[in-house]
């Protein structure tokens, strides 16, 4: 199993800049974008304010982290229409994971969690997982 935990990237200022309104479409772009990737073994939740959680389960780790930042990037393609202009948001993501001998939800939670404030700290606009840290030097979205 693994647990990828996304927040979105500067929400506040966003919501302080175009209005809650706005945030709120900027988090529901975020939700149908997350919910294109559930399937079976694949389920999508908001945690709470700007914060979602993956939880993957049968998939190996590097499928799982390519999922995740196929999320990452998807959203960073979305627009959001405002009076002040398009908008564009990105998110940042961590990811923990399960092992064979029966890895507890804390520990898998605590991983993403620490994961996400790598991804952050190292920029934004990124996932970063353990064994990964390499990647967490590129931006999940080079372009737009």
């Amino acid at each position: 199993m693994s647990v990828a935990m996304f927040d979105l990237d500067h929400f506040k200022r966003t919501n302080d800049v175009f209005g809650h309104p706005v945030g709120d479409q900027v988090l529901r772009r975020f939700a149908a974008v997350i919910r294109k990737y559930a399937r079976t073994g694949v389920d999508a939740f908001r945690l709470g304010g700007e914060e979602f959680v993956l939880v993957m389960s049968r998939m190996t780790e590097e499928k799982a982290y390519d999922v995740a930042s196929k999320i990452s990037v998807a959203f960073g393609t979305e627009v959001v229409a405002t009076q002040l202009g398009p908008l564009r948001s990105t998110v940042s993501g961590g990811i923990g994971f399960g092992g064979t001998s029966g890895t507890g939800l804390d520990d898998v939670l605590a991983e993403a969690d620490a994961a996400l404030y790598a991804a952050k700290r190292a920029g934004r606009n990124r996932v970063v997982a353990r064994d990964r840290a390499s990647k967490a030097d590129e931006p999940a979205l080079r372009s737009a």
